[in-house]
């Protein structure tokens, strides 16, 4: 047992087991309590200034953000079988006459599972069984949730304004053999097509960008940085293992956007374009509910909004912004400030 402590203890270093272990972990604690007379009162009657959030406020507070992610759910079931702008192609263009492919390498269903459950079967374990912090859950999957509907309905969006025509969209068209561009302009439009199947002939115009790209990045992206948080990789000393195991989840990503120009359903710039914006918008996701990676508690969450003194805010928002000297700010749970400075795993080669 005492080898698969230390294992988690070297991944995961601020790690509340072992010695460490407690479960008791307050949602807010604030620094320099005896500068406000309700922090005072805070500390003699909450054990050192720690405010316990009500589950009542927390969830009042933290509502319009699970709205939004059922709005943009439904949002983006909706855009999915919707037509958008259809842009003019030519019959002799060979970068949109590739072969049809009926069944896909990564089908919706699998993306689904790529995307938001294998990310799921990691963070909540992590934050139930090694973080031990109920709030971690949340944040972890309310971000989650986020990244994938927002980056889901962007892309749809931009899908349904560029109308880019696929690699396979003469095989979608089904023009009448022999069938030739317009003689003055030199280009043909969707008239020219005779497939009935309006959800195939308009999904050959959504190639720009790639959704299986935005969206296994958003959620396999959201993945790589919250591992990245709880294994302190922003510490700037160095871990060679911890980034590497961080940053397995973003092959999973690559590997789905090749499997869209193996299929013939994207260009390369498609992809290219669809990975980053998933990457992009899991970022924003991620500082959502959680610190920047330099920050000593980059493993917590940060605090709810919830604040049951209004007259107080954040902390936090100073050391963000450089305000406050070399105060810590919102802290969520026991920080290590009496435990020696970890090492990084090129030192600790060294000194053996």
């Amino acid at each position: 047992m005492s080898v698969i402590t230390e294992a988690v203890r070297f991944f995961f270093p601020a790690a509340p087991i072992g010695r460490h272990a407690s479960t008791d972990y307050p949602l807010y604690t604030r620094d320099d309590p005896s500068s406000h007379p309700t922090r005072q009162r805070q500390k003699e009657d909450n054990d050192h200034g720690r405010v316990k959030v009500g589950l009542k406020s927390v969830v009042a507070s933290y509502a319009p953000d699970w709205i939004l992610a059922l709005v943009l759910w439904g949002v983006l079931a909706i855009l999915n079988r919707s037509g958008g702008h259809k842009r003019e192609f030519s019959l002799t263009d060979t970068t949109i006459q590739h072969s049809h492919a009926v069944h896909e390498r990564v089908p919706p269903n699998l993306l689904a599972f790529v995307s938001v459950g294998i990310p799921l079967l990691v963070i909540v374990p992590i934050s139930v069984f090694i973080s031990r912090n109920g709030w971690d859950v949340h944040n972890g999957v309310l971000g989650l949730v986020m990244s994938y509907t927002m980056t889901g309905v962007v892309t749809q969006v931009i899908k349904m304004s560029v109308g880019r025509p696929r690699p396979d969209l003469i095989a979608r068209c089904q023009p009448v053999p022999g069938s030739v561009d317009h003689p003055v302009y030199g280009l043909s439009t969707v008239d020219i097509c005779t497939n009935t199947n309006l959800i195939v002939l308009n999904d050959g115009f959504k190639s720009f960008p790639s959704g299986h790209s935005s969206l296994s990045f958003a959620g396999l992206g959201f993945l790589t940085l919250y591992l990245a948080g709880k294994m302190h990789l922003g510490d700037v000393r160095g871990h060679r293992t911890r980034a590497w195991f961080a940053l397995s989840p973003l092959l999973g990503g690559t590997m789905v956007a090749i499997s869209r120009t193996e299929d013939n359903r994207h260009h390369w710039q498609d992809v290219l374009v669809g990975s980053l914006l998933g990457l992009a918008i899991a970022w924003v996701s991620y500082r959502t509910y959680y610190p920047r990676m330099s920050h000593k508690q980059c493993h917590l969450p940060l605090a709810p909004r919830c604040d049951p003194d209004n007259e107080l805010h954040d902390d936090l928002d100073d050391v963000e912004e450089g305000r406050n000297g070399s105060r810590e700010g919102v802290r969520l749970m026991e920080g290590d400030e009496h435990e020696a400075a970890r090492r990084s795993e090129e030192e600790v080669a060294w000194r053996r």
